[in-house]
This record gives structure tokens, sequence and C-alpha cells, in this order.
């Protein structure tokens, strides 16, 4: 990474109009990474212009060299090598920061193979001489607004499906990931071809992100927004989006459950929870918070998860022996054990870990959480967990939806019929029988239901939102008879 992240504005690396920057610290060292522009106002007037005008062309040109592009930025995401990149910006272990390169190059394959997908309706006319089109076309400019933790990945998954499909895109970075999650991906879809102004990026620390965002969802040019963030930030996006009628897609955060079922094998159970639980250090809006069991398999499942998460080596990212790395900030670690405490507070006992070293927090395993604490209800987005009891499948159930959240969840059983009856009854996004919570595919359609926000992004569905339907009643165009 260079010491100096700019502005990328119509292709160009520039500095913010007022010569403004921030600077990005390292979770891992503490050190200064780069200085980064700081946008205001004023520059994301200049990236909605640029994104115009790259609209008028990109929108027209072939299907085919759309593709190309895409393709070709797949390979160069897997033929370099970010791993000390994302390390030092986001925390990211080995396998995590692997997981996030292959998987924004499948997102970026699977878009490419959409390029051709926003087909069109012939209709009947009343009129016999006459005939009605239905099409979609691209709706114009896309806000993305894409978070730290899985960037690229994510980057990816906001973007990639919008620029194949002839839109256009302003890239807004998490201030904790100017690179990870704004220029990694910009940089290799310019070096692929995309044209000046197809994806420009602004970055902007939280002090003037409400009123850049807010002006450019303002924007009549602006025809949708995408953002994956917490609730509370997405509630205030649709607010704005809403006022200005532009349709916007949030992914939001989650409260997950994964119930285990009383014919559960406890070894996949265990495994599969330690994974959903602690990757990226819980830093992850699908990672499983609540472990919801059969009352009959409580003791053998917390001493095999116990044993898992009592083993995971946390520290520095860049060594391969590393499972957790650090929480994002002092102020994220400072949360997590005050989440411990007020639900040690309110009875609950911890089983392993509980403390952190600075920013590194050791993987949590608590039993009898109340719903008097946080915890109960917030999301943690940290390394801990909590196991539940309950008599039946019904009161598993019961306790699974009783979350205002709604957008992972999972269900560990020997039977599939038994599972795939619970996991109908679930109230999420998507239900994964007998998966880890962490996880999903570019070609499937994902996102979360109540407080977990609202639209879709992945899979064909995605055409729907990256398009406008427009109809067009074509008089006087009779068919002339076959001879």
């Amino acid at each position: 990474m260079s010491e100096i992240h700019h502005l990328l504005i119509d292709g160009n690396q520039v500095p913010a109009r007022d010569r403004a920057t921030f600077v990005s610290l390292s979770p891992v060292t503490g050190a200064r990474i780069a200085d980064v522009a700081d946008a205001s106002v004023a520059d994301g007037e200049l990236a909605v212009a640029a994104a115009t005008r790259a609209f008028a062309e990109w929108s027209r040109v072939s299907f085919l060299e759309r593709r190309a592009v895409l393709l070709r930025a797949a390979d160069l995401l897997e033929g370099a090598d970010f791993r000390a990149e994302l390390a030092l910006e986001v925390g990211a272990v080995r396998a995590w920061s692997e997981m996030n390169i292959t998987e924004a190059a499948a997102t970026l394959r699977e878009a490419a193979g959409l390029a051709s997908s926003a087909q069109g309706t012939v209709l009947p006319s009343a009129d016999p001489s006459g005939t009605n089109l239905s099409l979609r076309t691209a709706a114009g400019v896309v806000l993305a607004i894409v978070p730290w933790n899985a960037p690229v990945v994510l980057a990816a998954r906001s973007v990639a499906i919008a620029v194949a499909l002839g839109n256009t895109v302003i890239l807004r970075p998490s201030e904790q990931a100017p690179f990870a999650a704004g220029h990694l991906l910009a940089d290799v879809l310019t070096r692929a071809g995309a044209p000046a102004g197809v994806v420009n990026v602004l970055t902007c620390n939280p002090a003037r992100s409400k009123d850049l965002v807010a002006s450019l969802i303002a924007a009549p040019e602006v025809r949708r927004v995408v953002f994956i963030g917490s609730t509370p930030v997405g509630r205030a996006i649709a607010a704005v989006a809403g006022d200005a009628l532009t349709p916007a897609v949030l992914e939001l955060g989650g409260k997950n459950a994964t119930l285990v079922l009383s014919d559960a094998d406890l070894d996949v159970a265990a495994t599969q929870i330690a994974f959903a639980a602690f990757a990226n250090s819980g830093q992850v809006c699908m990672a499983t918070d609540r472990v919801l069991v059969a009352a009959s398999l409580l003791d053998g499942l917390i001493e095999r998860l116990v044993a898992r998460a009592s083993a995971l080596a946390v520290g520095d990212p860049r060594h391969d022996d590393v499972a957790l790395g650090p929480l994002i900030t002092d102020a994220s670690a400072a949360r997590f054990t005050g989440l411990i405490a007020d639900a040690s507070t309110h009875g609950a006992r911890v089983l392993t870990g509980g403390s952190a070293d600075g920013r590194y927090a050791k993987p949590t395993v608590l039993t009898g959480v109340t719903p008097a604490s946080r915890l109960h209800s917030e999301e943690a987005f940290a390394p801990v967990v909590s196991i539940e009891p309950h008599p039946d499948d019904a009161a598993l159930v019961a306790a699974a939806n009783d979350s205002a959240y709604g957008l992972i969840a999972s269900v560990v059983s020997t039977d599939p019929s038994r599972a795939w009856h619970l996991a109908r009854h679930l109230r999420a996004g998507a239900v994964h029988v007998n998966g880890p919570s962490v996880g999903d595919e570019p070609h499937v359609p994902f996102g979360g239901l109540a407080a977990s926000g609202s639209g879709r992004l992945g899979g064909a569905e995605s055409v729907q939102t990256f398009t406008e339907q427009r109809t067009f009643y074509l008089h006087g165009w009779e068919v002339l008879p076959l001879p």
C-alpha cells in the first residue's frame, strides 16, 4: 500500500478539493498505514458528475465487453497476493484473507455471466396492429457503502453485478479499510479495462460521512444505494434514501442462532459453531452469536466447544499459525469486555475466555445469559457465543425467532427431514442445514429480514435490483401473416 490514498474520480487519483486527510492506523501495530483523502460534499459532486458521464457510454457498450472486463479483473485479483495488506489494514489472518480474494473473484465471474441477463418481454396489444415491449435497462449511478470486515468480498458483492449490467459506481469504503474495501477492487477493475468514471472511490472519516452520503443519495443521478453495515446506520441510510425515492439494498446486522437438535453429532456441531462464532474474531455479520441446544446435549456440547475455543491461537495475523487476529479498534475491544462484564453481572457464567489483551480478545463461551443483559439482544461482533438449553424443537425455534434480527441461522441434525422442517420455521433470510452460519455463494441471493435489512445482493435477483423496468408501446407494428 502507498503512503497516501487519494480519491479516485473519473479515472484519476486526486486529493480532496480542500486537501483534507485522515490517518489510517493498523489494528495490528497501531502504527500509521497511510494518509487518506477526506472527501467533502464538493468531492462527491465531482464523483457523481464523473459517474454520470461514464454511464452514458458504459451502459451502451456490448455486454461482451463488460463481461470481459469482469473476467480479467477476477484473474488479476487472484493473480496477486494481498495478504500483507489485509493483515495490516483489517487484521485478517491468512485464511480470512485468502477467502476474501477467492470469493471476490468468484463474485466477479458470476457477475460476468449475468452481463447479458437483463432480458425483456414481448407482450400482446389489444390493438392488432401494435405490440408492447417490457425491457430492463441499467439504472444509472450506484452508491455502494462497504464495511471493513470482509472488505474485498463485500465490495465485489456491492459492485460487480451493477457494473456488469451497465451501471457506474461510487464506492464509499469504510474509513477502517480505504484500501481493502475500496481502492483494491477499483484498481483491479481499472487495470482490467473499466473506463474512467465507471468505478470511483470516495474515502472520508466519520465526521464528514453523514453529510457526504446524504448529498450523494440526494443527487438525482444516483439511482441505487447499497449499504452493508450496522442496523442503526442502515436505518439512517433508509430514511435519506426514502426521502429521495432512491431504492436501497440494506444488508445489516444479525443476532444469529445455531440450533443443535437432540440427534445431532456433537463433534460436528462443535466444529461448525467454533468456526461460525470465531471466524475473523467474530467480526462477521453472519457469525453465530447464540447456540440453542437440546437440553440433553448441553454438557457434551459445552465440553467440546470450550475445548475448541481454548485451542484457538490469538495474535498477530501475519503469522500463519494464528487463528484469530485483533478486534478492529480499541472501542471494539472495550465493547467486548463491557458485554462480558454486563452479562456476568446479570447471571451469565464465563466458561472460557472473557478477557482481552489490548485489541486481542480471547474466544469466549458463556452460558446462562439472561434477557436482562445486553448480550442477549445486541449483536456481539466479537469472538463470543452463548449456549442456551431448550426442552424440545418447538422451544428451540421460538428462542431463535425471539429477536429483532433475521439475517441467518443454522440447524444441526442427523435427520435431514427434521432439520428441514425446523429450518422453514426460522425467521431468517438464509438458513444453513448442517453447515456453519458463516458462508454463502455468489450465485445465491443474500440478505436479511426485519432489522437485518431489505433487498438482496447476489445471483440473478440482483438483475432486478440494478435495472429499471421500462415499457414501450409500439403502435402500428402489425405482424405480417406468414405465407
